[in-house]
């Protein structure tokens, strides 16, 4: 091969290669579109021909970088915005992997063979770096949901200075070889391209942040709702079903057939709904505790409740009925999916040692729980609101200054709360 036409491939590929590269880094924690090797294939031949065809003008960067965000979008299940977002995020990974290189065979003398081995060296370094610190942090299920404005915004601070900066400094500062100011212009455009890749991942945290915390909130409030719809259905219960065995005991009075009995005998078999109602001497206590026990008798699951929630008088209605609400929905979860009637078992227990309330929760689980980093259990549904209740539960624990331990003995769960009473 000859030395024009060596020097003709390496000048007209050498960037959109190293383009290409770095937006397979960026997209492969994304969703991808059917048949995505040849994709890919196809995707890198087309963007490699425009390359060929492509003048040296100062809006060639511009376009290679339009032809990376297409290839993007074609190998990627993902939105025109998230393909132009990945591509943005994919040149700061080059242009600060360009100028480490450049910084590093300035302090080096090596011939042109070595520097395309070396290339790989550093390149490949970066690449990886930028993977495991940036690339897989920034999607959540195979989308950045990135969106037009945060797309647009991490353009135009990119693109600022990777194609205007750069373009001035490569012009005036780097054909000077001796300049004093080169090595601060790489360092300085390499200190941009962290920094605009550290803030989206810093920007994801807090979105991410942020929805969890709107999420939870919305689910307080459903909750909240729920818990006003609950109190009044328990309080007409109440009321119904003492009403109906005053009625039943004065019907027992007159004289009849023993149609009539067995009749009366039914209905009061049938009003014994009652005796499912919950006295903890606590009413919003009462009526989350009557509403489980009723959906546990609903599913056929033995309930034994022992309950003193006097003590927690102190405590928010929401708290309280969220507590309990979320805690007892959990374990009604797990033993729905148990065959075993034995097995189908929810213990909760309430009471005071010292001036401390105890709360603990005991039911069997039919499958193996793995727990996070965070003490928590790592739930198995798919769901966008699940999850959030036991960290709803811990973060009610710790608002009033107690603690939350979960733990796993057999196939027992086991979920302990201690609370602080005033």
């Amino acid at each position: 091969m000859s030395e024009e036409l060596w020097f003709w491939l390496t000048d007209q590929f050498t960037f959109i290669v190293e383009l290409l590269v770095s937006c397979l880094v960026f997209l492969s924690p994304l969703s991808k579109r059917r048949i995505f090797p040849l994709r890919m294939v196809l995707g890198i031949a087309a963007c490699l021909g425009i390359a060929a065809l492509l003048p040296h003008v100062f809006l060639r960067y511009a376009l290679e970088f339009v032809t990376a965000a297409a290839f993007v979008w074609l190998c990627c299940d993902v939105p025109v915005w998230d393909a132009l977002y990945c591509a943005v995020c994919a040149y700061a990974a080059q242009h600060f992997a360009f100028c480490f290189h450049v910084e590093i065979l300035r302090l080096m003398d090596v011939s042109p063979m070595e520097d395309y081995a070396f290339r790989l060296v550093t390149y490949g370094a970066v690449y990886l770096l930028a993977y495991l610190l940036i690339a897989r942090r920034l999607p959540e299920g195979g989308h950045y949901d990135a969106g037009l404005r945060r797309s647009l915004l991490s353009m135009a601070v990119v693109l600022s200075f990777t194609l205007l900066l750069s373009y001035y400094v490569t012009g005036n500062v780097l054909q000077e070889g001796a300049s004093p100011y080169a090595h601060v212009c790489l360092f300085y455009a390499m200190i941009c391209c962290a920094f605009a890749l550290w803030v989206q991942v810093s920007l994801r945290k807090q979105t991410r942040l942020a929805a969890q915390v709107e999420t939870e909130r919305r689910l307080r409030r459903q909750q909240q709702e729920q818990y006003e719809l609950s109190r009044e259905n328990i309080d007409l219960i109440n009321r119904k079903c003492h009403d109906l065995k005053h009625q039943v005991a004065a019907l027992r009075t007159v004289r009849g057939e023993a149609e009539r009995e067995a009749s009366l005998r039914e209905i009061e078999e049938s009003v014994m709904i009652y005796d499912s109602v919950v006295k903890t001497g606590n009413q919003v206590l009462d009526t989350v505790l009557t509403e489980k026990s009723l959906l546990c008798e609903k599913r056929h699951i033995s309930w034994t409740c022992m309950a003193d929630g006097s003590p927690l008088a102190h405590m928010e209605p929401v708290d309280l009925y969220c507590l309990f609400g979320n805690a007892l929905d959990n374990a009604i979860e797990s033993v729905s999916g148990i065959d075993d009637p034995e097995k189908r078992v929810i213990a909760v227990t309430l009471y005071t040692r010292g001036e401390l309330s105890v709360l603990q929760i005991e039911n069997y689980c039919g499958h193996p729980v793995s727990f996070a980093g965070d003490g928590l259990p790592v739930t198995t549904k798919t769901d966008g609101d699940h999850g959030y209740g036991m960290r709803s539960i811990r973060s009610i624990v710790e608002k009033y200054g107690g603690s939350l331990t979960v733990q796993v003995d057999g196939d027992i769960f086991i979920l302990s709360a201690v609370l602080p009473t005033p």
